[in-house]
């Protein structure tokens, strides 16, 4: 990257800090994974970048098959980062619980369908959650950080992926969350068709009852 190149911190997360960039004239985002101190050197390198190649091709492939997401620019394992597009909205999560229930169903209808289409693709996200949703005008819904992604059709990872979707909306909001995962079922429905969407989220109530048993032991 040009050393004149102007970085503006975006965000420090737990596995990598965001920044903005401008390149051509067009406002983008670095982002590029940070160094954990309790690996190896040897060990954290390879994590890294192998979690960078990872997140890079997943975004093609969900770009490939219609979901919406940030367009890769640039991918440089060497660096453990990534550039991408800047999406211009707002964080899922820091605007759901004060906004309108009837556009909070909007929402979750969109996001929904955008989750449908991953899966229907053999792509599960590994770490759906309102922080990694970008709320674009018109409520259109973006999804951010394919870090943990996988390339799976088995029913298990996609009601493991939707579990754990379930269970961060009940752990992140303080609003009843049951009429978003309602929302956010109706939209997938609409993709996947009622026998598969039928099949996963029956799937993803039995992990969710797996995991209540196993803490009560």
């Amino acid at each position: 990257m040009d050393s004149s190149t102007k970085l503006t911190l975006l965000h420090r997360g737990a596995e990598a800090d965001l920044f903005t960039l401008v390149l051509a004239r067009w406002k983008a985002v670095l982002k590029r994974r940070i160094r954990k101190t309790y690996r190896t050197a040897e060990l954290d390198v390879k994590i890294r970048r192998e979690r960078t190649t990872r997140e890079a091709l997943a975004m093609h492939a969900a770009k490939r098959l219609g979901v919406r997401a940030p367009t890769l620019l640039e991918v440089n394992p060497e660096d453990c980062s990534i550039k991408m597009n800047f999406i211009d909205g707002v964080l899922a999560r820091n605007v759901i619980d004060p906004t309108s229930s009837s556009d909070s169903i909007t929402i979750f209808e969109n996001f929904g369908r955008q989750v449908g289409i991953l899966h229907n693709g053999g792509i599960v996200h590994g770490d759906l959650t309102t922080s990694n949703v970008i709320i674009a005008p018109g409520f259109r819904t973006f999804m951010l950080d394919f870090g943990m992604s996988s390339h799976s059709d088995e029913i298990e990872d996609i009601g493991v992926d939707l579990h754990l979707f379930e269970r961060s909306l009940a752990t992140t909001h303080t609003r009843d969350t049951r009429a978003f995962m309602r929302a956010f079922s109706k939209g997938y429905r609409e993709t996947v068709g009622s026998a598969q969407s039928q099949k996963s989220l029956k799937k993803a109530a039995v992990i969710a009852r797996r995991g209540r048993y196993l803490a009560l032991r």
